[in-house]
């Protein structure tokens, strides 16, 4: 195709063939025309070729269109199951945060409430082992024996290890039992989903029943992915049987302390009322001194059984103040006197100061409460402090005036990491030999139980410094810190 003429060219070429033929010079004009033909030739065949390759390349790039036409159906169908997979994995998030939150049964209801108002559901239910929930408080919670159910339940529930029925409700063994709820049966109509929760420390023992029914009947299916499903479900479980074991171990803790505490009080008879048998015949005053040292201790060992019995009922929201004016000083003489050893020990002294004036002999500081439970509360922090506080220094307590008191207790010691985010709570202790970690929740139950707040501050320069907040709004977790150099 190179080799064809341009229109000027072969325009040219007619006319010298015109001229030939019209000077009788029929060979060249042959030579000519033969010339003209093969390469008019030799352009036809290439231009059908070239059509031929076009042709093809056009099929090919219908098929590969087809092709990407549907590939791009299959990435949309995947991309929206992957949406609808990652709505659906966020809503179970969600729904998961209410379980993870969970602390007590007789919180069982709403939390059920918030998971079904996350994952859109109807009717949701969790019935329970009767014999599982002995003894605990959980009146909206339905329970069954359910080893006397347990052909119902085998009748419906697969046999795999995660033990499922999806489908219609009409096919379930007696609904009722699944939700609880006689009123549930076949004739409700719409599908369900239901699960066996096991008792993860008693392999292949049911605990309980998990069960959601919808109107429709095609909403749960037995060809339905349930992955998502399962694996709350199980995750349900797991914590179910943690609270209900939790909570059962706290009845027996209460139930045993209570028992301790009405045994404590036999042998405490003895040594409160035999030495005024002893004083009545004593005349030397070192064992009268002695003698009463005894009796005293009885008393105060009286009074921490007593005292340990009112924090049980602030635990359990039970104790009624009755408040009357007390005077800390004399209360702060009395844990001096009590730690003169430790004091002594640490060659550290006990500071009191009211509103920045140190306390004299004349000095008061009324504070509305309880004088016993006052009493252990400041004798916990001090005792905290002197033990925290680094030899040679002293521990502060600096009392403040106003509508509320403010008592705070200081030393130069720093709280350790482990321990600083949860230093008020339950057994939260660390580098104390002997240490229980009952004594700063004490304060903290204490300083609740007469409407105030409790809060902590530690630093390797200011040291730490735990502030008593008599104010009820501070107690409502108010911002009205009370700040002051120490």
């Amino acid at each position: 195709m190179d080799n064809l003429p341009t229109l000027k060219k072969f325009g040219e070429q007619l006319d010298l063939l015109k001229q030939l033929i019209k000077d009788g010079r029929a060979e060249d004009a042959d030579s000519i025309a033969q010339s003209m033909y093969e390469n008019y030739a030799y352009a036809r065949e290439g231009y059908l070729s070239q059509e031929d390759e076009l042709l093809d390349r056009r099929g090919d790039i219908e098929e590969k269109d087809e092709r990407i036409f549907l590939l791009e159906g299959k990435l949309r169908e995947a991309c929206s199951i992957y949406n609808s997979d990652l709505q659906l994995f966020g809503k179970f998030c969600k729904a998961l945060h209410h379980v993870n939150n969970f602390k007590s049964m007789a919180d069982l209801p709403e939390m059920l409430q918030g998971i079904a108002d996350d994952l859109e559901l109807g009717r949701i239910a969790v019935v329970l082992d009767r014999e599982l929930c002995e003894g605990i408080a959980c009146p909206d919670v339905p329970t069954f024996y359910l080893k006397g159910c347990m052909r119902y339940i085998d009748a419906t529930l697969n046999d795999a290890p995660n033990r499922v029925f999806l489908g219609p409700i009409s096919r379930m063994m007696r609904p009722d039992i699944f939700f609880g709820d006689p009123e549930v049966g076949p004739e409700l109509g719409g599908s369900c989903f239901s699960f066996g929760l096991t008792d993860k420390y008693n392999s292949g023992q049911l605990m309980g029943l998990f069960s959601i029914h919808d109107p429709s009947d095609e909403r749960f299916h037995p060809d339905m992915g349930t992955d998502f499903l399962e694996y709350f479900c199980n995750s349900l479980g797991s914590t179910l049987i943690d609270v209900l074991n939790h909570q059962r171990g706290e009845l027996l803790r209460a139930d045993v302390e209570r028992i301790t505490r009405h045994d404590l009080k036999t042998p405490l008879n003895a040594v409160i009322n035999l030495p005024h048998l002893l004083l009545a015949d004593e005349d030397d005053p070192e064992k009268i001194e002695l003698i009463k040292n005894i009796q005293d201790a009885g008393y105060r060992m009286l009074g921490l059984v007593n005292r340990s019995y009112d924090i049980y009922r602030m635990e359990s929201g039970t104790y009624e103040l009755q408040p009357g004016d007390v005077d800390v000083l004399p209360l702060l003489k009395r844990i001096e006197l009590d730690l003169l050893d430790m004091v002594e020990a640490r060659s550290s002294e006990l500071q009191v100061f009211i509103d920045g004036n140190r306390a004299g002999n004349g000095d008061s500081f009324l504070v509305r409460g309880e004088e016993l439970l006052l009493f252990s509360m400041l004798s916990n922090l001090v005792k905290n402090s002197l033990e925290a506080c680094p030899a040679g220094t002293p521990v502060t307590v600096r009392l403040f005036s106003g509508d509320f008191p403010v008592l705070a207790v200081h030393n130069l010691g720093v709280v350790p990491d482990s321990v600083r985010n949860n230093f008020f709570d339950k057994y939260s202790t660390a580098g104390k030999t002997g240490g229980t970690g009952l004594g700063t929740y004490s304060a903290s139950l204490i300083a609740r139980a007469h409407g105030g707040s409790i809060r902590m501050e530690s630093s390797e320069d200011e040291g730490t410094t735990v502030t008593v907040d008599f104010d009820p709004e501070s107690a409502r977790g108010c911002d009205g810190k009370f700040k002051d150099e120490f």
